[in-house]
């Protein structure tokens, strides 16, 4: 039996994740869940899978975690000791944890396990350059589970010349303002931003859907997932959502990544290891294709795409105050603690009040993040 780590199983991407193992890979066995603060549906979960062992990281729930688990032999772990478990080689691990706090389990995952799928952009974004580093020490494959980044990672697997690329599209669905007037003169409630028209997403990405900083964060991604200079990976609209990529080659052909949007699928190509095989998810019929269109983003009514445009790509530093500030402004949005306009202006305003470092590691950039989180907090939680 495959040993598998789940980490955010009580999330979209851990929920689906769990089912999909358990609908088609029982040469998998559950071996560690983990969530934060979730200890209900951990529970739950822990009760139907019997996994070796389960995380809860707040120590508060520790006590009702581990009464809810009805079998003993459950080893119920929580705080800094579900970082030690990690540490047990495994075949593979899922991580679905959101934000950014999830670049300090990157470390420990990729030396205890032989294959990650990997749906946290956060983590990529801040670290990739030395994420890449430590999979190519340790051997191990990575594969995005996003929808987008998943469709690129099919294309280069089948041995498509990545000279042959001119660019590289990466489709946004516009999200639920994508049809609105004059969005940052509205009162915009969470509710309202939260009505995606095409996927369900956590809160976190959802709302980046709504600004655009989603698709910002997940070209960021793109280039260092596929080693891809920034000139070639651009953003279009596509409100279907059924492409989930698109190739212009070099000779001007345009190839495009079609399938239904379901997250199941990357996840089933990832535990199945073999992208040659039927996805039995992967369901989508052409004559089924009513409509696609493609538009050009935007950029006045998603200033957050301005913002990028401007943004220093080549310090890391400064995209991981772009990624840090968002997350905070999300998460204050999210409290009724700022307009949904705030968002962007929020970001802007800590882009401009901190000086770039010159980072090594990834012990450096946690550090980073740690400061730079705590300062925005400090100093910029009123706009």
């Amino acid at each position: 039996m495959k040993k598998i780590n789940i980490l955010g199983s009580t999330g979209i991407i851990g929920k689906k994740s769990l089912n999909v193992i358990d609908k088609h890979f029982n040469k998998f066995k559950i071996n560690f869940i983990l969530a934060n603060n979730n200890y209900l549906t951990l529970s739950k979960q822990a009760n139907l899978y019997n996994p070796n062992y389960v995380g809860i990281i707040n120590t508060n729930y520790y006590k009702k975690l581990k009464e809810l688990v009805s079998n003993k032999n459950i080893k119920i772990i929580c705080g800094n000791d579900c970082f030690k478990i990690l540490n047990n080689k495994v075949d593979s691990t899922i991580i679905s944890i959101s934000g950014i706090s999830s670049l300090k389990y990157i470390q420990p995952v990729i030396k205890g396990s032989k294959n990650i799928g990997i749906v946290n952009k956060e983590s990529i974004v801040s670290a990739g350059k030395f994420i890449n580093k430590l999979i190519k020490k340790y051997k191990v494959r990575m594969v995005p589970l996003d929808s987008e980044h998943y469709s690129i990672y099919t294309f280069l697997q089948n041995n498509f010349d990545k000279s042959k690329i001119n660019k590289i599209y990466l489709t946004a669905s516009g999200g639920p303002f994508l049809n609105h007037k004059n969005i940052f003169n509205k009162k915009i409630s969470v509710k309202d931003a939260l009505k995606h028209p095409t996927w369900k997403m956590g809160v976190k990405n959802t709302i980046d859907s709504a600004t655009m900083i989603n698709k910002c964060l997940e070209i960021i991604e793109a280039h260092y997932l596929f080693n891809l200079k920034y000139s070639k990976l651009d953003i279009i609209i596509h409100p279907e959502s059924i492409v989930h990529s698109v190739i212009k080659t070099t000779e001007g052909s345009f190839m495009a990544n079609i399938s239904n949007n379901d997250m199941s699928i990357p996840i089933y190509g990832f535990l199945n290891n073999d992208i040659n095989q039927i996805n039995k998810y992967n369901k989508l019929e052409l004559d089924k294709i009513k409509r696609i269109n493609f538009l050009k983003p935007d950029k006045n009514k998603f200033p957050a795409l301005k913002i990028f445009d401007n943004l220093n790509k080549e310090s890391l530093s400064e995209i991981i105050i772009f990624n840090i500030s968002n997350q905070i402004a999300v998460d204050l949005f999210i409290k009724n603690k700022i307009k949904f306009a705030d968002i962007v202006h929020f970001i802007k305003k800590s882009l401009n009040k901190f000086e770039n470092f010159n980072l090594c590691n990834i012990n450096d950039v946690i550090m980073y993040q740690d400061y730079i989180y705590s300062e925005i907090n400090n100093k910029l939680n009123k706009i």
